[in-house]
Parts: C-alpha cells; structure tokens; sequence
C-alpha cells in the first residue's frame, strides 16, 4: 500500500503563509490608520507591532517544535521504504528509510515536547539484535493516515 500527506503539507505550507500575510497586513495597519496614533487601549503603536510580531513568532516556534514532516509510505514489494522531509524553510534535506520486510523488528510511536510533536521509530534485526533508526517525526498525519501506517507496519512485526 502507497500513501503520502501532501494534501496536509499543502494545507500547513498555505496556513503559514496566511498567518504571515495577516501578521504584515495587521502590522502595515497600524503604521498606515490613525487609530494607533496616540495609544489605543494604553498600548501604543510600537507596543502592538511587537504584540503582533510576538503572537507570529510564537506561532512559527510552536510548527517548528512540532517537527512537521512530509511523508511518504510505501510497501509493496520485499521492503518498506518510506520518505520524508521536513514542512519548514530551512534543513529540508530529505531522508529516506529502507527496510527489507523479513528483517523488520516492530515500531514505536512517541509523543514528545510536551505532546506536541509525534515521532515514529522503526526497529530491525541486525546481527541478532534489534537497531533503531532514528525518530520520523509523523505529527502531520491524520488519524486516518496514522491508522494505517499501525495496520500496515503492524502486519510485518516479526
């Protein structure tokens, strides 16, 4: 079985841009309306850019602690391959797994930073023993998704 969250990456990449368009059009405005001018609810004009920046900012460090990745899974075939970069502007390198289906040893899924971000370990056998690859962050994944990536992985534990 294929399947890949694109549809999901789009959706993150273009809920990124309207908050920053947002944020810049709220910011523009209170530079441009008089309204700002001499303080409005005792908070002034800079005092709300800032406000505004801050809210953006928090925003963009909350989507980049939750790892969100692009994801691509595939298993048809003798191995298990699945794909995957990270949904941010900067370190999208992109990385991929391979794992042949008789050696396949079982997965874990984790809930990290304060149950914000959701990661994924696959474990295989390597010389009588079971290795770990390393985290695949998998928190952009709808249930649906998450659901079968368990069935699908779950049926090869050996």
């Amino acid at each position: 079985m294929k399947f890949d969250n694109q549809k999901t990456t789009y959706r993150v990449f273009l809920r990124k841009m309207l908050i920053a368009i947002i944020t810049a059009i709220c910011i523009v405005a209170i530079l441009a309306t008089p309204w700002f001018t001499p303080e409005l609810l005792g908070i002034s004009q800079y005092q709300w850019i800032l406000i505004f920046a801050g809210i953006y900012i928090l925003m963009m460090v909350i989507s980049w602690i939750r790892d969100l990745n692009y994801l691509y899974f595939d298993d048809k075939g003798e191995t298990i391959i699945i794909r995957y970069y990270p949904i941010r502007p900067l370190g999208r390198r992109k990385k991929a797994v391979q794992i042949q289906k008789i050696s396949f040893a079982g997965y874990e899924i984790k809930m990290t930073r304060l149950g914000l971000r959701k990661t994924l370990i696959l474990k295989q056998h390597v010389k009588k023993k079971v290795a770990n690859y390393p985290a695949i962050g998998i928190t952009a994944l709808t249930r649906h998704e998450l659901q079968i990536l368990e069935k699908q992985l779950s049926s090869y534990v050996h």
